[in-house]
């Protein structure tokens, strides 16, 4: 019987490296931000829907989106996020689910930062969730995305809170320590510790 992991977390938590290792035990990972990006692309279904509602002045020279533009503008704005949401987040649903569906591992990982919100909670069996100090997301997310301290924090801001949840999650993973130490909690939980 297959197993579904939902991994979520608010970002700069460190979803990323828990998706890797799981995937290094294993797992088939699909990664809902990956295909949010792949769909983004010149020509696919999200890039002209981000085209036709946001128009041409987040879009590069070249042809493709400008991410780091449009994300400035959307998590400055919680009605504009909402309604690239409701453009993307089909599409991501819609691919995610195609792919568990063919997926011939035993354990499938959807590694998803708006799993709870997205709905796609309803698809998994256990949820796990990356927890680390508000400081060091901030800084990951700075490192990661090349942006200041006012748009790491409004990307924080437009995430569930991390109370909902903990409220929600069968598996906590602390990410304050050494890579060491995350994996040792990875390996307890994916081999049968219980979450409870």
């Amino acid at each position: 019987m297959k197993r579904t992991i939902g991994l979520t977390g608010n970002s700069g938590a460190g979803k990323s490296t828990v998706a890797g290792y799981l995937a290094e035990l294993g797992a088939e990972v699909i990664d809902a931000d990956q295909i949010s990006r792949d769909l983004c692309k010149p020509g696919q279904a999200g890039y002209l829907a981000v085209r036709k509602a946001f128009g041409p002045e987040f879009f590069r020279g070249d042809g493709t989106l400008d991410r780091q533009k449009l994300g400035a503008y959307v998590f400055a704005d919680p009605a504009e996020l909402v309604r690239l949401n409701s453009l993307l987040h089909p599409l991501v649903l819609k691919e995610v689910r195609r792919r568990k569906k063919e997926s011939a591992k035993d354990t499938v990982v959807i590694d998803c930062a708006l799993l709870v919100d997205t709905g796609l909670d309803r698809d998994t069996d256990e949820i796990w969730l990356v927890r680390a100090g508000k400081g060091q997301k901030l800084a990951r997310i700075r490192s990661r995305d090349g942006i200041d301290e006012i748009h790491a924090e409004n990307r924080l801001k437009s995430q569930a809170g991390e109370e909902e949840l903990l409220a929600r999650a069968d598996v906590v993973l602390t990410n304050d320590g050494t890579l060491e130490q995350l994996r040792k909690q990875i390996g307890e939980y994916f081999y049968g510790k219980s979450g409870n």
